[in-house]
């Protein structure tokens, strides 16, 4: 069992940021080797090569985004990671159609039906710009927000192991201290659907 996060906390060029992701990632990978899940990871504050990004995606039963949301999504060092890394024809697949048959559903050709992924967030925005009527995202909810990602995942072939998680308003509002023990919290229930995972 292998658990593979990628931490995209990056730093702004004022050299501000990153350290929530960064404890969110540290935590991440403490909660898993306490339950003797191996964790790897990659920092995208760091140089990274592809053919050892491919090898942990082939290698890894979850793949686990630890993103903060700038500019409405991804940092650019995540987008651009995800353009060359999750595009790879050794992980990515076909979107299911031919020429001989082009009528067959789009995005249906993804081979890592085995894999899971999770996605962990931080927003500027309070949880209510996200979620409540009349707000700046139009109710779409932390999910209907976090579409592209979820669609590249399933594309793949991958299915999400449990719901997205977010620390929101963590500028004008933060919680912090409380975020971080909820953090914690889910992380022993996500891990505890690996070991049940790794049972059936």
């Amino acid at each position: 069992m292998r658990v593979f996060v990628i931490n995209a906390g990056v730093k702004r060029p004022d050299g501000s940021g990153g350290w929530l992701n960064a404890e969110m990632t540290r935590m991440a990978k403490e909660a898993f080797e306490r339950r003797k899940i191996e964790s790897i990871i990659t920092d995208l504050n760091e140089k990274w090569d592809l053919e050892k990004e491919v090898e942990k995606v082939l290698g890894s039963d979850l793949l686990l985004v630890q993103t903060p949301i700038w500019a409405m999504s991804t940092p650019w060092q995540y987008t651009k990671w995800q353009d060359i890394v999750l595009t790879d024809p050794r992980v990515c697949g076909t979107d299911g159609r031919t020429r001989k048959d082009p009528n067959k559903l789009y995005g249906t050709g993804g081979f890592l039906t085995k894999k899971r992924y999770w996605i962990s967030t931080t927003w500027n925005a309070p949880e209510d710009a996200v979620c409540e009527p009349g707000q700046f995202f139009d109710a779409r909810g932390l999910e209907g927000v976090l579409m592209p990602l979820h669609k590249q995942f399933q594309y793949m072939g991958i299915k999400p192991l449990a719901p997205s998680f977010a620390i929101f308003d963590v500028y004008k509002n933060p919680t912090v201290e409380s975020d971080l023990l909820r953090w914690k919290s889910t992380l022993e229930v996500v891990t505890g659907k690996l070991l049940i995972g790794q049972t059936q």
